[in-house]
């Protein structure tokens, strides 16, 4: 029992980064009804900041926690400026986003690798000792538990944020019709900039706290890209409990598929949850809150 324990101690850190990747997904969504397939690379660029200021230059960790989480929102409020507003307007390809966010993801790579691809893959400082501490028989890691502090914390915030704010409505709102909620005196162009300026925060957040976990490897992209958009398919697009949920549920399931099973396989684990759902329940396990007035 103490290795299904530790599996699933595990299993939550690691959801807590898929549901955080699955958080900024469902941000952008519920603003402006696209993906943002640069997600995870994003969160990649949060991760080899935080390696470049605070490994190789010493910089202290608050202050790279600042300049990480500025910069990253600032390369997310450029790629909405830059690709993906022209697909924003009427009459623009339905498609056209996908092709453009994924282009951009694939550049953020290329800048990255091209910078950093040739140096080992080394350790990044970790305000918190290395060992873990025991709840019961299981041995809990500091760092991925502070992991899930963030994730807890983020989804409390955002919950509050587009729940009690009149900004956080009107961002839902205007994902709906951004002609109609324009005449209510919303300019919809400044609540996709704000949705692509909250996830890319996220996504920095997100990037400095696993820094330490992941090491100093820009090729992490990708994956959590795949994983986060997978945590949002079981949970449900445009849902940010949905993205929670299928977060905890695909890193907890991947886990202990490593243990009793093959983590060769892993990735299977993930589609075999996301087919089940769509199957049984296609809308995901949470319906899209999205407002629909303001």
């Amino acid at each position: 029992m103490t290795l299904f324990f530790t599996a699933v101690t595990v299993g939550l850190g690691i959801g807590a980064i898929y549901g955080l990747v699955g958080i900024g997904y469902t941000v952008i969504f519920s603003a402006t009804r696209t993906f943002n397939l640069a997600q995870g690379d994003l969160v990649m660029v949060g991760v080899m900041l935080s390696w470049f200021m605070m490994t190789l230059n010493h910089v202290p960790q608050i202050l790279t926690l600042l300049t990480v989480v500025t910069f990253v929102a600032l390369i997310s409020w450029i790629e909405e400026r830059l690709v993906v507003r022209p697909f924003l307007k009427r009459g623009s390809s339905a498609f056209g986003w996908f092709i453009a966010t994924l282009g951009f993801s694939v550049v953020i790579e290329t800048v990255v690798n091209n910078l950093f691809g040739n140096h080992a893959i080394s350790a990044i400082p970790s305000p918190f000792p290395s060992t873990g501490f025991k709840v019961g028989s299981v041995i809990v890691s500091y760092q991925n538990s502070f992991v899930f502090v963030v994730f807890i914390v983020v989804i409390l915030a955002l919950e509050i944020f587009q729940r009690k704010t009149w900004i956080g409505q009107a961002m839902r709102a205007s994902s709906e019709d951004r002609e109609a909620v324009s005449l209510l005196g919303i300019n919809p162009s400044v609540m996709s900039q704000s949705a692509f300026l909250i996830a890319g925060a996220i996504a920095g957040l997100t990037g400095w706290a696993i820094a330490p976990i992941v090491f100093s490897d820009p090729s992490i992209g990708l994956s959590y890209t795949v994983k986060g958009f997978l945590a949002l398919a079981i949970g449900g697009f445009g849902s940010v409990r949905g993205a929670v949920v299928g977060g905890l549920l695909l890193g907890i399931a991947e886990q202990l598929f490593d243990v009793y099973g093959n983590s060769d396989y892993e990735i299977v684990v993930g589609l075999v949850i996301v087919l089940a759902v769509l199957i049984l329940r296609p809308e995901g396990l949470f319906r899209s809150s999205a407002a629909r007035a303001v």
